[in-house]
């Protein structure tokens, strides 16, 4: 992968792998305990900057993560898609001292893998170098975060760039059905808003409008920093205080919204693309990130799309075989989730699993999930369905906590996420659920609600 401007992965295929990554390894760090070899710093600068910073010296390198709160429910119709195309214009092109080429050049030549990514509510800066470059690192995210230099040429070269990127959503069956669940499950809604933004609205986008939006939001005080690596916790405070101390203070623009109203019926929604196999994407609302219900909604998700036996295949694998695959995602937002079910499947086969599904999810409610829920004799050859979900969980956690880009990411969001100091006890609150837990999730998320339903079909000949 170019480490400068290779493919650009989203919020939400980051976090999109059955649990919540980011509360998950969050999780792992308690602020200023001692840990031996790894020991963890929270603290907030004069301007308003949060800093998390995490000891790992497994390796010689040093991950940076900024998050801003600036994402696409801060736009309008008129401006859909500008969070997006600044994301792309802070990677790309120029700042008030250094030409978008230069910084390109500077980042190859410290080492460095740089990328970013746009959400729903936020925009999150990556960049992971060896640690003796850590002043280059820092020195670098603060100057393309608060120093952006917008110029109406360069806008434009890069809308070009973010409309092809708008033009090929379509080649990805899911990627597609996944925006079309977005904009549908929260209709009239800031998360409704289309991450990628519309075409119109990007070609309109002026300098001004992006100055503006630029100027108004990415400031400290709506940005939080993560730094994890190889490093002395003291020595790097010091850094962090030197380089971004400077920066002036100003009050950030929030956008604030409250939770989604919930869905008033079921939409269905039939798109053709040039695709061989039908796709079929059945999603519901989830919890949000601060909720208590996540960690029961997380565990349902690996019980039913994921891990070793999904109960998916149950009904619609099974003896009718009316899919292909199936798997399963929750999606954690500041104010709201999505819970979805992604088939592969015939196309003479969606109308039959597309009513098995849902009436799956409805019964969820009533299974059985742990060895307790089952006496005597039934006991020994009942499958433990939480047990395996939590292991399952725990076993993905620890191997993505080996990235030290991903938990500097995590972190990063975590702290903008997170609505007390403290934050959600991810990894308690997975081994506190019950089977019990487990079934009232399924009747609150599950069937006492209403769905969207995407099928992507093969176009007709």
């Amino acid at each position: 992968m170019n480490p400068v401007r290779g493919p650009k992965p989203r919020i939400r295929s980051r976090v999109a792998f059955g649990f919540c990554l980011v509360a998950a390894l969050a999780g792992l760090v308690s602020p200023n305990r001692d840990q031996g070899a790894s020991r963890e710093k929270e603290f907030t600068l004069d301007n308003g900057l949060r800093v998390v910073l995490y000891e790992k010296r497994n390796l010689p390198l040093l991950n940076i993560a900024a998050a801003v709160d600036a994402g696409s429910k801060d736009e309008t119709e008129a401006t859909s898609g500008l969070a997006h195309i600044l994301e792309h214009y802070i990677l790309f092109r120029g700042t008030e001292a250094r030409s978008g080429s230069e910084v390109a050049r500077e980042i190859r030549r410290h080492g460095a893998y740089f990328n970013a990514q746009t959400g729903q509510d936020m925009a999150v800066f990556e960049l992971s170098l060896p640690a003796e470059h850590a002043e280059f690192g820092l020195a670098n995210q603060k100057e393309i975060l608060f120093n952006l230099k917008i110029d109406a040429k360069e806008l434009e070269a890069e809308k070009d760039v973010v409309l092809e990127e708008l033009s090929q959503i379509s080649d990805d069956p899911f990627r597609f059905a996944s925006s079309l669940l977005y904009q549908n499950l929260f209709r009239g809604h800031p998360y409704g808003k289309p991450v990628y933004g519309t075409a119109q609205a990007i070609r309109a986008l002026t300098a001004d409008q992006v100055e503006s939006f630029y100027r108004t939001r990415f400031v400290p005080a709506a940005t939080t920093l993560a730094v994890v690596g190889d490093f002395a916790l003291a020595d790097m405070e010091a850094k962090v205080r030197a380089c971004f101390g400077p920066v002036p203070k100003a009050e950030p623009v929030p956008t604030r919204i409250d939770p989604p109203a919930p869905l008033p019926k079921t939409v269905e929604i039939e798109q053709e693309l040039d695709v061989k196999e039908a796709y079929l994407v059945i999603g519901a609302a989830g919890p949000d990130y601060n909720s208590p219900d996540q960690y029961a909604v997380d565990l349902l998700t690996e019980i039913l799309g994921r891990g070793i036996s999904p109960m998916l295949y149950r009904p619609l694998k099974g003896n009718r075989d009316l899919i292909n695959t199936a798997s399963m995602s929750y999606i954690t937002l500041k104010r709201s989730g999505a819970i979805a079910v992604y088939l592969t499947l015939d196309l003479r086969r969606v109308a039959a699993a597309k009513s098995q599904a849902l009436q799956f999810l409805r019964q969820v409610r009533n299974e059985n999930f742990a060895k307790s829920d089952v006496f005597g004799d039934a006991q020994l050859t009942a499958y433990d369905f939480l047990e395996s979900a939590r292991n399952q969980i725990l076993f993905k956690l620890q191997q993505s906590r080996e990235s030290g880009l991903s938990l500097a990411t995590s972190l990063a969001m975590h702290l903008l996420f997170r609505d007390k100091p403290a934050g959600p006890d991810y990894l308690q609150g997975i081994r506190n659920v019950t089977s019990p837990d487990l079934r009232k999730a399924a009747a609150k998320y599950l069937a006492k609600t209403e769905y969207v339903v995407i099928s992507i079909v093969p176009k007709k000949k």
